[in-house]
């Protein structure tokens, strides 16, 4: 077991109220290093399975290709959203729409598009 290890082991902040606790810049450090990169290997984990949510059942469209295949604007298709006629998702920062999902969404509407498989 490390001397980090046995430091924090040791710190029980179950019986301390208001007590000084001292600790050596390095070790805090690395604690709050470490804390870091638990979060960020979460995060990178949360991302990972939403990905993987999405991938298995259809193909992912871009904003881009879905204002091409429903030949409407992008004010349309935040409006769309807003009503819940169609839902997005998103990965990171980027914006996506599940193929089948605005397929569904046109035949609820009877919109009807230039579409073909």
């Amino acid at each position: 077991m490390s001397t980090k290890q046995k430091l924090v082991d040791s710190l029980n902040f179950d019986d301390v109220k208001n007590q000084l606790v001292v600790i050596d810049a390095r070790v805090l450090m690395s604690m709050i290093g470490n804390m870091f990169q638990t979060i960020i290997e979460k995060d990178m984990e949360h991302t990972k399975s939403k990905q993987e949510q999405l991938k298995p059942n259809s193909d992912l469209l871009t904003m881009t290709e879905v204002l091409e295949l429903l030949k409407v604007s992008k004010v349309t298709i935040h409006n769309w959203k807003k009503k819940g006629i169609i839902r997005s998702h998103k990965i990171g920062r980027k914006l996506f729409f599940k193929k089948d999902e605005i397929l569904e969404a046109i035949k609820r509407q009877n919109y009807s598009c230039n579409y073909s498989n």
